[in-house]
């Protein structure tokens, strides 16, 4: 009687996977609102601002991004590929955040308390059920209290997300 059941385990599995990875082929853009499920990708996504985070790291703005998996697959983030950016209320054009902070600016990295550095790092996945925030930095003459917009390319998704805030 076990049997049956995990040999449909496994078959359940690899459909997902063969589903889930049959997206990789082409460059997906979804627009989606904050904290709602993003179904093909069993991913939620959302951001905020807190101005009480502008003294973090010289000479930039803190946006906290809170990324569940609601998958069943690892999500993985890519230190090296994945781009992000704010886009403010008002205007065309978006401004790109940095997400690895210790790469594009170490003397501001080296600026932030030792034992902070650890939870402000870039992460490599997101694991099954898991939920991260990833701290995104902006320079600090950009007017966060605008922004509404979060664009997020994942390399691993091939997925350019526009992800609406409410703020």
């Amino acid at each position: 009687m076990k049997r049956p059941v995990a040999i449909a385990m496994v078959f359940a599995l690899l459909l997902i996977a063969c589903a889930h990875g049959s997206h990789a082929g082409k460059k997906k853009v979804l627009r989606v609102p904050g904290g709602a499920n993003i179904a093909p990708l069993g991913l939620v996504v959302d951001a905020s601002y807190d101005p009480r985070l502008d003294n973090f790291a010289p000479g930039y703005k803190v946006i906290n991004v809170v990324m569940v998996n609601q998958s069943l697959s690892i999500i993985y983030l890519d230190p090296e590929r994945d781009r992000w950016s704010i886009k403010l209320k008002g205007r065309r054009s978006s401004q790109r955040a940095i997400h690895d902070l210790r790469q594009q600016d170490p003397k501001a990295w080296a600026a932030i308390p030792e034992r902070a550095r650890s939870l402000v790092g870039y992460p490599l996945a997101l694991p099954v059920g898991a939920r991260q925030v990833i701290d995104l930095f902006v320079p600090a003459s950009i007017d966060v209290e605008r922004f509404n917009e979060l664009h997020a390319y994942l390399k691993s998704l091939n997925t350019r997300l526009e992800v609406l805030v409410s703020q």
